[in-house]
């Protein structure tokens, strides 16, 4: 899943950057961190998305809901206004969304030529399985 984080620039040497997961701000939640220096940024986001997943599944809360609005969205939101800077970064959800199930279905050929060339040329697919199950989050999220 991609997310949108808000970076916090320091105003100083002693400060570190602030980090934002807006996406994971809820009544019960809220996913912070920070980063000594720029390329801790992904490193230090990824680990608080995990940390804040992991208690959500744990406390039962339906992860699969969860919907980012993009970065225009949250700087617009008066409680974000801190954040300077704002990129994105993909996160794998799916240990979160619960046990894996294999099942059995038929496509026609050249529809699992087109799935398989698509995972092969696009590194976010990690196979077919994987492309399938964000394909079909997508649809039934309209």
């Amino acid at each position: 899943m991609l997310f949108t984080i808000g970076i916090e620039t320091p105003t100083n040497k002693n400060e570190a950057y602030g980090i934002a997961v807006p996406v994971l701000f809820t009544e019960k939640y809220a996913c912070v961190s920070a980063a000594d220096t720029l390329e801790e940024i992904p490193t230090q986001a990824t680990d608080a998305i995990h940390s804040i997943l992991e208690m959500m599944f744990e406390g039962g809360d339906d992860i699969s809901q969860l919907q980012d609005k993009g970065y225009k969205h949250y700087q617009s939101l008066e409680e974000f206004n801190y954040c300077d800077t704002w990129l994105l970064l993909d996160v794998d959800i799916s240990p979160y969304q619960g046990k894996r199930q294999r099942i059995n279905i038929s496509l026609p050929e050249y529809l699992i030529k087109r799935i398989d060339s698509r995972v092969a040329s696009n590194p976010i697919y990690k196979d077919r399985s994987h492309f399938l199950a964000i394909a079909s989050q997508k649809e039934l999220r309209q």
